[in-house]
């Protein structure tokens, strides 16, 4: 391609041809002159000339020069003009463009569909202007881009504009489709902002895309390419022309920018300290300032000097606050004080704001976008006093939130809003808003990212700020060319440095934006994803294409002039499906290369797949955050887009700030955020990860120049006065812009560094600092300019000598200013410059061979393969969860590294060396090193340098919560059980009998395509898919997975997989047209060569040519020649030396379309011997291709997971919920309770069921033992536990009271506190814990000198605590009972009866005991042993605990195993569960109604369900008296409360009761309910004095009071006659029992009349009453 440059005489340089400024029609010139009084530019003048005469351009002028003006003004001329003779070929027909040929005649591209609108109202003044000065053709014009709505696009493909703006990708989907007929009439393409594209994939997407249309054109288009930013010019000229000469045309008497660079505050080191956001807006809400905040308005309270509130130091501020020193308007504000850089940064840029008329603030990320306004607008609300009041209650959660800095302050309603937010992540709608308010004047301010970096139009903008350096010296250009944005217009900006080390950057970005020392564009050479995307689309609409042409087109382009025909084979062989393997064997081809002629053709779905999966910008999986359905007033419902990692630290309810505003989440789906607005709110800032590549090596080089130039300036010896080549610095930098505290503060910041190492980091040093930190371990930092792209690389290889030379690996952080290591305390001396000093050749080799095992690769690879299309999207338009492409990409990446050069792996390893790693420069640096060009000078330190800091809070900042993570209770951890351990413990056994037959014959008639929906219709392309999914098969075998041509399917009766109805007599005839088509199939892929008859096992079947060669070399089968011959015609596809062997191959696909694999079956299929097929199945087996099951034989991993949940949800599906009622039926009966038992063996089984229940110490034996047991006697417990079969454990107060209330401890201030919450263990349970020593207790008064045991206090504390036991209860009941000091006196009576004194008279009178006393007394009942924990493991006390509720309780569920579980509930024990469903110990599914869905239960339980179900209804149970606190008690806890009901004729209830009708019944200690049949009928109170009835059922109630009554009496009975007891019911359901009704029913049931109710009888055992 020649590149030539244009005459500074536009007049000398004109010919006979050319149609320049004189040669425009009358029209044109008059508007132009009208418009620009000034006449046209020489830049303009020179691109006409150009332009007219046909050659290609590239038009380099600064912004706002008129560029696009002129490119579009000679086409317009042109286009206006009356027909000529050369256009009346081209006459629009009927129904065309308006006045214009039917198709397009002007192609304008734009970086940004923004500026392609920006661009089309633009252009409505020319047209207007010049139609309305004279008779002019008209010239239509058009939008097409990503926005674009459908309708529209079929408007513009009807009648299709004479200009037409669209953007890269938009010119992509045309061309692979029916509009790009639309195109074929194209003259001229514009590429704006060409700069943006040339160094990127999308500008490689874009030159072939070019290509591609010149190949439609009759003859190539004339290229136009405009941009301020442009080095070199040769290199971009070669990217816009290809293989055509381009003349460069370049403005060189541009403005220089005017740059500044100031600091808000004058020391950066020492920031004066203020109050932070929070605490000024309430002092401006407590008094609201008095002026309006104009332009001259000052800051309140954060001015650079003389403010009450800006103290000199934290010292300073301190001292103050502790004096109580107050200030100001609202001082008696609480303060919160900050020395954060941002309170003076956001004040002075304010300043500058109001200082202006409209001001354009630049920053570098989204995140900080969203933040700067919203405090902008907070930090002007302030000084308006618009402050919202703070509300009482946080309006959202907080928890996450750092500090003020994370999240806006609320600002009242109607606030004015000084600044909006302008980025990437905003909707399009809002976008525009803010640009038209910004040009109307109506928006003082806008915040923005590099969406405002090119050329928008957004009117006369006075200043622009940019916070932070600019990325780029061409960056920071575009940025500040929107200030005067016009012809002739200065540019103005200032910078605003962040940190004190951004000064140096702030420096050279200054000097190198006045110089105009732009980087230099790379172009992407190469890029095979671009080229396989760009050759699917081709391949999709162009009849006979051949691979030979296509080459030759994609060589016409720059980026691909230098492809090896090598490479584009490969790509070709990808998407043929050349690379086979049973791994890729889902992998469907893209297109079909017969190699023997070089047509490339398309496949059915070649073309959606090439339109739906299109461009090149990646998939970041982000969430459109959209407004509910018909929310919106106008206009989309698009707000914006939304980082997956920010939404999924969001929950609905939170309120997020997005485009300036504030928005309340309402929904979060899979695919989309849900807001409503909330204005005025408290809202949280978004953020978005990954942003930004790092600084190039050239900038970092430029960097080092400075550095090395100031540093010869520096004074040698501290405290020496400034010298000459100080003030020459000085000079230097009061001419880059700096102001003055900028000047101080950087000199400052350079001698420190000076002194502190010795030397500065430069384009020829390197400094390697090292200091030993607080924790004793070593932080090593090497400073270097060169930028994240060097130091990634370099970082990497550090590392492995670390580990090399040390055997440690350090962790590492890497930043665009150097490297943090740090090393754990070694012996010995750490290495000095060694540690970084490499061989070039040596650290290239390391690093090309470690890529591809680092997380970047992955990265890259994913988006590669994305842009290859090799992961198209499942719902084409919708988004892919980010996690869901990392799988699909992991997978892709697995099936890859059988392949020596997949051209994926490839081009993500060059993108990664090239474009995110500058490996060139690496390796160059290295070279410098060995050569002495460059030293390295080492400093240790005894504190960080100033250079350090900034990188030792990045490495902070990312290492800060890795370790930190929440130290739940110790069976919290079970969330990450350890699998291995698991299937130790549970065994995997028995995982084939879990397998549903059904199922299994499902699943594999679905992957062998033989189910109804999954057959293929009888043509090529589906034969041929059938063999790349199955392998080889034989002609019948393909007819059965066809149907026909009507997609009926042979051998039915009726309607087939597509078929629209019947077809009588199609069962027998149709077969063999079945069979007949897959025979024309056949001989087409053979007459191809892409298919071939080989014979295996004796067998005559069919394969894919790709096959061939490992059908031979693995099974020695029969081939022809001529398919070997073909199948290494096209590239070698080489496998790696690891790869897996040709038979493995085979067997894999084999086991991937079927389910239980066996040597038998393999034998058979591919004619092997059984020995031979068992060996390859258990070396897949060895490497985790497959699995093992036992006899069954094997399966593949995925085939299992298949199968295996399909079988669980098929056994789920077959159980059918009973009522609660069966439950508490089953538990009943578990707990022995429906026909208590005898004895110390029924005790022993009772304690075996409650293993690990802790209740309230005195509940066991006075309700849970006696209910289990008939004959309970507490002697039978103390056997047991002197026997060592049983241990009991008390649990502590705190922990007791946290979990399910402490127990009710006397009030007696002298009393021996009693256990809280007691558990029995068996003793050979994996729960219970480890008795051991024996405790001795203390004499009083030991000897002198004699050891002595602890003390009665202590050991109490010790059993009370949980770490030490009796060998027996007794201890535990004396400690119940109540001390006779503490016993509450009776209420005195004036009138006793007879009976009455004689029982007063006769009460044994308890002697008086001391403290002490009774304490001996119960630490002396018995002997002690300590106690410790178990030694199970984790996963072992998991399982007991899963299998303790099981016996228990039958089934574990959510609501179980919180009331009766451990720590955490269910989640803990979900990993078990799982485990145990997979192996069939249980299963999972809804057994029981109102449990929730996670349920789980062995299948002897789910049966036992179902029968109770259909047992013995209400009538014929016997019914159950439990207390409520009794674990067997699901009453409430699983089983809910019915609602209260009286049989007829007793009243109505009513809902007094003393508040226990009124809901659900308290649950307290003494409180009954009567089951029958399951089901509650009668909750009692603790004393009987209230009943509520749930039954209708007269004989039901009756029954359960008799139950009642009867436990009453026998709990009286065994307590004994000194506890006697006055039990009077008084209501039932709110009805008094002075009823005749209801009296008469309780009469029934044993009850007598009393004054205050009805009275429980006497007892056979003696009173009931006191």
């Amino acid at each position: 391609m020649a590149v030539t440059e244009a005459a500074e005489d536009p007049a000398a340089a004109a010919g006979p041809r050319e149609r320049g400024w004189e040669g425009f029609s009358s029209a044109t010139r008059i508007w132009f002159l009208d418009a620009f009084p000034t006449g046209p530019t020489p830049v303009q003048e020179r691109a006409w000339a150009t332009i007219g005469r046909g050659e290609n351009a590239l038009v380099i002028a600064p912004t706002g020069s008129g560029k696009t003006l002129a490119s579009f003004l000679s086409a317009i001329d042109r286009l206006g003009r009356e027909p000529a003779a050369e256009e009346q070929g081209n006459a629009a027909a009927p129904g065309g463009a308006q006045g214009g040929a039917d198709g397009v005649r002007v192609l304008y591209i734009s970086p940004l569909k923004a500026l392609g609108a920006d661009v089309e109202r633009n252009l409505r003044r020319p047209l207007a202007g010049i139609s309305a000065v004279g008779p002019t053709r008209p010239i239509s014009v058009g939008v097409r881009s990503g926005d674009t709505p459908a309708r529209e696009r079929r408007r513009l493909r009807n009648h299709p504009p004479s200009i037409l703006i669209t953007t890269p990708e938009s010119l992509y989907l045309m061309l692979t489709s029916a509009v790009r007929e639309t195109l074929r009439t194209v003259e001229t393409v514009i590429v704006d902002e060409i700069h943006s594209f040339a160094g990127s994939k999308r500008g490689t997407h874009l030159a072939v895309s070019l290509e591609r249309l010149d190949d439609l054109l009759g003859r190539p288009a004339q290229r136009i390419g405009l941009s301020a930013t442009v080095s070199p010019p040769e290199e971009v000229a070669r990217f816009l022309g290809g293989p055509h000469p381009v003349t460069i045309i370049s403005d060189d008497g541009r403005a220089t920018p005017e740059v500044t660079v100031s600091v808000p505050v004058e020391n950066m080191a020492r920031i004066p300290a203020i109050s932070d956001r929070r605490t000024r807006m309430e002092r401006a809400l407590a008094a609201p300032a008095s002026a309006g905040g104009g332009r001259g308005s000052r800051p309140s309270g954060i001015g650079r000097g003389g403010s009450s509130q800006a103290w000199r130091s934290d010292k300073a501020l301190g001292r103050a606050m502790a004096a109580g020193r107050t200030d100001g308007p609202g001082a008696g504000v609480p303060a919160r004080v900050s020395a954060s850089i941002w309170p003076h940064l956001e004040n002075a840029i304010l300043d500058q704001v109001l200082a202006h008329r409209t001001t354009l603030v630049f920053v570098n990320s989204r995140g900080a976008c969203e933040r700067l306004t919203a405090h902008l607008n907070e930090a002007y609300a302030a000084r308006l006093g618009a402050v919202a009041p703070a509300p009482q209650a946080p309006v959202h959660r907080e928890s996450w939130e750092m500090g003020t800095g994370s999240h806006t302050e609320p600002l009242a309603a109607g606030a004015p809003v000084i600044a909006k937010a302008h980025h990437g992540s905003v909707s399009k709608e809002q976008r525009l808003g803010v640009e038209r308010e910004l040009a109307a004047g109506e928006l003082r301010c806008v915040v923005a990212t590099a969406s405002l970096e090119l050329g928008i139009d957004i009117g006369s903008v006075d200043l622009v700020l940019q916070v932070a350096p600019p990325p780029a010296v061409a960056a920071g250009l575009q940025r500040v060319g929107r200030a005067d944005h016009r012809v002739g217009g200065r540019p103005r900006g200032v910078i605003y440095p962040v940190e004190r080390t951004h000064l140096v950057d702030a420096v050279v970005a200054a000097e190198g934006m006045r110089a105009g020392a732009i980087e230099r564009t790379e172009l992407v050479s190469n890029a095979l994803d671009v080229l396989a995307q760009q050759t699917v689309a081709a391949v999709s609409v162009a009849e006979g294409l051949t691979a030979e042409a296509w080459f030759t087109t994609v060589r016409r382009s720059a980026p691909y002039s230098s492809l090896p025909r090598s490479a584009f084979d490969s790509v070709l062989e990808l998407l043929a499906g050349g690379f086979a393997s049973a791994d890729l064997a889902d992998f469907s081809p893209r297109i079909v290369w017969d190699r023997a002629t070089g047509e490339l053709s398309a496949r059915p779905s070649t073309q959606r797949l090439a339109v739906a999966s299109s461009g090149t910008i990646p998939d970041r999986g982000m969430f459109p955050v959209v407004l509910p359905e018909g929310a919106q007033d106008a206009g989309r419902r698009r707000v914006g887009e939304l980082d997956e990692e920010m939404v999924h630290e969001s929950s609905p309810g939170d309120i997020i700030t997005l485009g300036t505003s504030s928005w309340r989440i309402r929904q979060i789906t899979g695919d989309r955020v849900v807001v409503d607005p909330a204005e005025g709110r408290s809202a949280r800032l978004p953020f978005w990860k990954g942003e930004g590549l790092g600084r190039p090596a050239a900038t970092g080089l430029a960097k080092g120049v400075f550095l090395r130039e100031a540093q010869s300036s520096l004074p040698s010896e501290a405290g020496a006065g400034e010298s000459e080549g100080e003030r020459a610095l000085r000079r230097r930098l009061t001419e880059a812009g700096l102001d003055a505290h900028a000047r101080s503060n950087l000199l400052a910041l350079l001698r420190e560094q000076y002194r502190a190492t010795g030397a500065l980091p430069t384009d020829e040093t390197l400094v390697l600092e090292r200091y030993e930190d607080e924790s004793g371990s070593w932080r090593i930092i090497v400073h270097s300019t060169l930028g994240r792209c060097v130091h990634e690389p370099w970082a990497m290889a550090i590392r492995e000598r670390v580990h090399q030379l040390l055997g440690v690996r350090p962790q590492t952080i890497v930043a665009d200013d150097g490297i943090v290591l740090q090393i754990p305390p070694v012996e010995g001396g750490l290495p000095g410059a060694g540690l970084i000093t490499f061989d070039a050749a040596e650290i290239s080799s390391l690093v090309r061979s470690r890529i591809e095992t680092t997380a970047l690769f992955a990265a890259r690879f994913r988006e590669c393969a994305a842009r290859a299309l090799l992961m198209p999207a499942a719902r084409p338009g919708r988004r892919t969860p980010l996690w869901l492409q990392r799988v699909k990409a992991g997978q892709l990446l697995e099936a890859s590294r059988q392949f020596q050069d997949f051209p994926v792996s490839v081009e993500a390893a060059r993108e990664c060396l090239q474009q995110y790693y500058d490996l060139p420069a690496l390796t160059d640096l290295m070279e410098r090193l060995a050569s002495g060009r460059v030293r390295v000078v080492e400093a240790v330190t005894s504190e960080p340098s100033p250079f350090t800091h900034p990188l030792l809070f990045g490495y902070a900042s990312t290492l800060i919560y890795q370790e930190d993570l929440p130290h739940a209770e110790r069976r919290a951890q079970l969330l990450s059980l350890d699998p291995k351990a698991l299937d130790a413990l549970l065994g995997d056994g028995g995982v084939a009998d879990l397998l549903d037959d059904e199922v299994l014959a499902q699943v594999e008639a679905e992957l062998q395509h033989l189910a109804p929906g999954r057959r293929v219709r009888a043509d090529a392309e589906a034969i041929a898919d059938l063999l790349r999914e199955l392998g080889p098969l034989s002609a019948a075998e393909l007819a059965e997975r066809c149907t026909d041509v009507g997609g009926r399917v042979p051998g039915k009766d009726g309607q087939g997989d597509g078929a629209d109805g019947a077809c009588d007599g199609f069962e027998g005839a149709d077969t063999h047209a079945v069979e007949r088509e897959v025979g024309r199939a056949l001989a087409e892929l053979a007459g191809a060569r892409r298919a071939a008859a080989v014979r295996v096992g004796g067998r005559e079947l069919w394969a894919r040519v790709e096959d061939v060669p490992a059908l031979r070399r693995a099974l020695g089968a029969e081939v022809p020649d001529w398919a070997l011959e073909r199948a290494t015609a096209g590239v070698a596809v080489k496998r790696r030396a690891a790869a897996r062997s040709p038979l493995n191959d085979l067997l894999l696909r084999y086991a991937r379309t079927h389910t239980t694999v066996t040597p038998q079956r393999v034998a058979q299929a591919f004619g092997l011997g059984a020995a031979v097929a068992e060996g390859a199945l258990a070396e897949l087996a060895g490497d985790g291709s497959l699995v093992d099951l036992g006899a069954a034989g094997w399966m593949e991993p995925a085939v299992l997971a298949r199968v295996r949940r399909r079988s669980l949800d098929r056994a789920r599906a077959a159980v059918a919920p009973v009522p609660p009622a069966a439950l508490q039926r089953l538990v009943l009966e578990r707990a022995g309770l429906d026909e208590a038992g005898g004895g110390v063996d029924a005790l022993a089984e009772a304690l075996a069921a409650l293993e690990g229940v802790w209740l309230p110490a005195g509940l066991w034996e006075s309700v849970v033992l006696p209910a289990r047991v008939v004959d309970y006697r507490p002697a039978m417990l103390d056997e047991l536990i002197a026997s060592g079969e049983v241990v009991w454990q008390a649990r502590p107060i705190g922990d007791a009271a946290s979990r399910s209330g402490a127990a009710r401890v006397r009030s007696g201030a002298a009393d021996v506190p009693a256990p809280g919450e007691i558990a029995f263990f068996p003793t050979d349970s994996a729960l219970a814990p480890v008795a051991g020593e024996a405790i001795a207790l203390g004499e009083p008064e030991a000897a002198e000198g004699r050891e002595t045991g602890v003390t009665g206090e202590e050991l109490w504390r010790l059993v009370r605590e949980g770490a030490a036991t009796g060998r027996s209860f007794e201890p535990v009941r004396r400690a119940l009972v109540p001390a006779a000091g503490t016993r509450t006196a009776p209420p005195s009576r004036r009138v006793r009866s007879r009976r009455g004194r004689r029982l007063m008279m006769g009460m044994p009178s308890a002697g008086e005991v001391t403290v002490a006393g009774r304490l001996s007394s119960v630490v002396g009942s018995t002997s002690w042993v300590r106690l410790s924990s178990t030694s199970a493991g984790d996963e072992e006390r998991a399982i007991a605990e899963v299998e303790s509720l099981l016996d228990r309780y039958g089934v574990v569920c959510r609501d179980l195993a919180l009331t009766f579980g451990g720590a955490g509930g269910l989640g803990p024990l979900m990993p078990v569960l799982r485990r145990m469903e997979e192996t069939g110990v249980v299963l999972r599914g809804s057994f029981i109604e109102g449990l929730g869905p996670a349920q789980f239960a062995e299948r002897e339980s789910v049966e036992r369900l179902r029968s109770l179900t259909h047992g013995p209804d209400g009538a014929a149970a016997t019914p159950v008296v439990l207390d409520l606190k009794d674990p067997a008690c699901l009453v409430g806890r699983g089983v809910r409360w019915p609602e209260p009901v009286l049989p007829a004729g007793l009243g109505e209830s009513a809902g007094g009761g003393g508040g226990e009708t009124g809901g659900p019944p308290v649950r307290r200690q003494g409180a009954s309910v009567v089951v029958l049949g399951g089901a509650p009928v009668l909750y009692a109170s603790e004393n009987l004095k209230v009943l509520i009835s749930y039954t209708s059922e007269r004989e039901e109630l009756v029954r359960a009071l008799a139950a009642l009554a009867a436990d009453r009496q026998a709990t009286f009975a065994r307590q004994g006659a000194a506890i006697r007891r006055r039990t009077v019911v008084e209501t039932l359901n709110g009805v008094t029992t002075l009823a005749p009704a209801v009296s008469d029913l309780l009469s029934q049931a044993g009850f007598v009349r009393d004054p205050k109710g009805m009275r429980l009888a006497v007892g056979p055992s003696g009173a009931t009453w006191r």
